[in-house]
């Protein structure tokens, strides 16, 4: 199996912004509780109740109660219910969160209560998105990237036979498409929503060999490779190779009406397209995973790190036992082959463990993400306390550069500016 890279390790320290006060109970074996979004979700929500009324039919003697909150609504959420110590022990995260609520949840390091199962059942360096200062703070439950998605039927229509592997090779298929498709726009790039818009930009910031931050913790992105990065999104911007105002949703839309031919996602973007379609399993043929183009034959693709973690918050530092209750269904959504395989099957969430990716070997959707995820990096503002701050003046000014209301250079250095004011007081966690 691949190794996974998260690029630079985040380390544990600085408090996030709103600690904790009050402390998770010690496990029980009594009661349960989970929280979480995806079982909230229209698509997850059936596969995930079935996961959960299974726990509860193998663990007669657990009350398990399930609380859920919308994606947008966890963070603030997961701070309020630590705060007013209502029980949550064990938590759904999003790879990226973890860094700050590292402090905000102390959840128990997973290696000191399973042991050695985790290892086996899983890549080590898949391992990785859930780690924090070298501790097993979660456990990935769905794990990837956010890598860039191609339709095949857009490519061909436009007699692009091969999918472009370099910078300039992709320039000239978005244009070749262009070319022949007035109506679509070739490279369905993040153009509004923050959110969105930093995750895609730091894909091309890293392919053109820059960095936001470097391993001293300095701002980088002054550099004339994010002027360049930024330069070449502006450039398609101007050519009409990417459009104003598209979001992930506008995206997906788009792809699964075979107008647009490239865009970036997580692995459901397949779901999506099938949803989107109206054409179910008969769109995959269509869906390719796409390895994001490099600057020199030779570089490593890059994309973003991407997936859903399990903890276990601890605040008391209480002892869990390997068969307490949050171990048992922890083991059981994450570990448990049958388990993953029917998320999977069902929303299209890749699973983790070996012996569940071995299933799909033939999948080559599943197969090619997999090898392309294999130099994702971790999100860069993810790892500071004001990780939102961070990732919103990224977005402003690459916004602002494609607006064109500054020239690239400009928004680069008002990026870098506005970056250093805002970690000038804050360090990593």
């Amino acid at each position: 199996m691949h190794h996974w890279t998260m690029g630079r390790r985040a380390l544990l320290g600085g408090a996030a912004a709103l600690a904790a006060t009050g402390g998770a109970r010690a496990q029980g074996t009594g009661s349960l509780t989970y929280v979480g979004w995806s079982h909230d979700e229209a698509a997850s929500r059936p596969v995930l109740t079935e996961a959960f009324d299974r726990f509860r039919a193998a663990n007669p003697a657990t009350r398990l109660d399930v609380v859920g909150f919308p994606w947008g609504q966890m963070q603030q959420n997961l701070v309020l219910r630590q705060r007013s110590n209502q029980p949550q022990d064990v938590v759904q995260l999003a790879e990226r969160w973890l860094p700050q609520f590292a402090r905000v949840l102390q959840p128990a390091d997973l290696r000191e209560v399973m042991g050695a199962e985790i290892a086996a059942a899983i890549d080590p360096g898949l391992l990785r998105i859930g780690q924090v200062g070298g501790r097993q703070l979660g456990l990935p439950w769905t794990a990837a990237s956010i890598g860039m998605v191609a339709n095949r039927k857009v490519l061909a229509d436009a007699g692009v036979t091969e999918m472009p592997r370099t910078v300039d090779a992709f320039a000239d298929a978005l244009r070749r498409i262009k070319r022949s498709h007035a109506e679509v726009v070739p490279y369905a790039f993040a153009t509004k929503n923050n959110l969105t818009m930093s995750p895609d930009f730091q894909v091309w910031l890293w392919t053109f060999g820059g960095k936001l931050f470097d391993a001293d913790d300095k701002v980088a992105v002054d550099s004339d490779a994010a002027r360049a990065a930024l330069s070449f999104l502006v450039d398609l911007s101007r050519e009409g190779l990417i459009a104003r105002d598209v979001d992930r949703p506008d995206s997906r839309r788009l792809f699964g009406q075979h107008r647009t031919a490239f865009y970036h996602d997580a692995p459901l973007a397949r779901g999506f397209a099938r949803d989107n379609s109206g054409q179910g399993a008969a769109f995959d043929q269509h869906v390719a995973a796409a390895a994001t183009p490099v600057l020199r034959a030779g570089d490593p693709t890059r994309s973003l790190m991407w997936g859903h973690l399990l903890v276990m918050p601890n605040a008391r530092n209480a002892r869990i036992a390997a068969d307490s209750a949050g171990v048992r269904l922890i083991r059981h959504l994450a570990l448990d082959d049958e388990t993953q395989l029917r998320y999977f099957r069902a929303v299209g969430l890749f699973p983790v463990t070996r012996s569940a990716l071995a299933t799909l070997s033939g999948d080559t959707y599943v197969t090619e993400w997999a090898r392309n995820a294999g130099t994702a990096e971790m999100d860069e503002p993810s790892t500071w306390a004001n990780a939102a701050d961070l990732t919103n003046i990224v977005g402003e000014e690459v916004q602002a550069a494609l607006l064109l209301t500054k020239p690239p250079a400009q928004a680069i250095a008002d990026m870098a500016n506005r970056l250093r004011r805002a970690t000038a007081n804050q360090r990593r966690t």
